[in-house]
């Protein structure tokens, strides 16, 4: 389940020692960009993807940078595009090089543009023993745990660690069988994303939906992702309209859970018209009003609103989130298993948790940062948008984890590859296409 997509590479020109995957979403089923809109699309490219502009100030970093060193080595990171830039494509979008620089560090940035090619290119090959740190998804780290792929963390060894929101630090991607494996880079959530002119009354609730009533209303011009998480909203959108089926958390469902879940979306596919696997794709649809409902994610409302969209097509950030549950999603760095250089590696997390880094970080992405103390400058309007302030005691968060049968529901609950079979069904009913398979990059 991966909250961000792109389908064009950053970082910097291959070294002779580094070799790229090649693995690539599949094309969004319906047109992205309609002619009215395609300057809009070179800016939002630019913000959401793979360049973008830098805000903010371009001092050196502070106090809680790295501290000097001789150390020479590189440190291979796998990461998807657009949340970590070195200046690649565009030199004002650079938080590689100033680490590079006090540390002494070199890093190379390996872009894997999905979940299943991270995961090909840490299990598979020589990924095993070449790469040091990955920027994972939810559930592709709970991939890499249960592979022993990476290693858990000191977080002693991590100085800026206590800088992370402890909501966030003790999250479920984080954490797994008491022992910490992720130190968070970013968040975003799902939400209710609509067009306020059309959709009325406002959607509260993931109701909107997956009620077929409600989705019946504006059928053919709502848009879910092209992933096993819509399942998830299903269920949650279960939890509150039958009870009796007695969901807790939509990512721990028992057979018989996930087959209500499977039911819920199977019920409103003649209403979906497009299952979304990039930001171009949602902003593309809901900006010239070919989708006005859907479940999207916050920095993609962000986007529209800051590429000044025309309003009648764009859901505003004030009044796009349900007030039902949110599924919030967290980008997490993690060492390998068998990194070559955990003390660059180490370093790296630290200098990823300065204000530097995380207000650039969200700033470029329009997530949210996950270190309070950097809802400041040109993040301060992200963290308004995700409510950073009142995260500490939020109940009606829920953080993306990899379902798994051992949980606590009595008699176990369905495996992820259950999940996958499941949404399998509801694609290849739609008639979206598959994604293609990932291998790993020989390195």
């Amino acid at each position: 389940m991966s909250g961000h997509a792109c389908n064009a590479r950053s970082g910097r020109a291959r070294r002779p020692a580094a070799r790229y995957p090649t693995a690539r979403r599949p094309a969004a089923r319906r047109r992205l960009w309609p002619a009215p809109l395609l300057a809009v699309a070179g800016l939002l490219v630019l913000l959401t993807a793979c360049t973008g502009t830098r805000s903010g100030s371009t001092a050196t970093p502070g106090a809680t940078s790295p501290t000097s060193t001789t150390n020479k080595d590189f440190i291979r990171l796998v990461v998807p595009p657009g949340p970590v830039q070195n200046g690649n494509v565009d030199p004002r979008n650079d938080w590689v090089t100033p680490f590079e620089e006090q540390t002494g560090c070199r890093v190379d940035l390996v872009n894997a543009p999905t979940d299943a090619a991270v995961y090909a290119d840490l299990t598979k090959g020589i990924g095993n023993s070449y790469y040091d740190g990955v920027l994972a998804s939810p559930t592709v780290a709970g991939q890499l745990i249960g592979a022993k792929a990476v290693a858990p963390l000191s977080t002693s060894g991590i100085s800026g660690y206590s800088r992370v929101s402890p909501r966030l630090a003790s999250a479920a991607p984080e954490v797994s069988g008491g022992r910490t494996y992720g130190l968070p880079y970013l968040w975003d959530s799902y939400v209710t994303g609509y067009a306020a002119g059309q959709v009325k009354p406002a959607p509260q609730t993931w109701t909107a939906l997956f009620s077929p009533s409600s989705a019946k209303a504006y059928s053919g011009k709502i848009t879910i992702p092209q992933d096993p998480i819509t399942l998830a909203l299903a269920a949650l959108y279960l939890k509150s309209a039958q009870p009796s089926l007695g969901i807790s958390d939509p990512f721990e469902l028992t057979s018989g859970q996930l087959s209500q879940a499977e039911n819920a979306v199977q019920a409103v596919r003649p209403d979906i018209g497009t299952y979304w696997n990039s930001d171009a794709a949602v902003i593309g649809q809901l900006g010239d009003g070919q989708d006005v409902l859907g479940a999207v994610l916050t920095h993609q409302l962000n986007e529209m609103t800051r590429a000044g969209l025309p309003l009648a097509g764009v859901p505003t950030l004030t009044r796009a989130a349900g007030s039902g549950p949110q599924v919030a999603f967290l980008y997490s760095w993690m060492v390998t298993a068998h990194a070559a250089n955990t003390k660059c590696t180490y370093q790296w997390m630290s200098w990823t948790t300065s204000n530097y880094v995380q207000e650039r970080a969200s700033a470029f992405t329009s997530a949210a940062p996950v270190a309070p103390a950097a809802c400041t400058g040109p993040a301060a309007a992200n963290c308004a948008a995700y409510h950073m302030s009142s995260l500490p005691s939020a109940r009606n968060i829920v953080f993306q984890h990899l379902p798994v049968t051992g949980c606590g529901q009595a008699g176990g609950c369905a495996s992820y590859a259950s999940w996958e079979a499941a949404w399998k069904r509801v694609t290849a009913a739609a008639g979206v296409p598959a994604a293609p398979s990932a291998v790993a990059s020989p390195g």
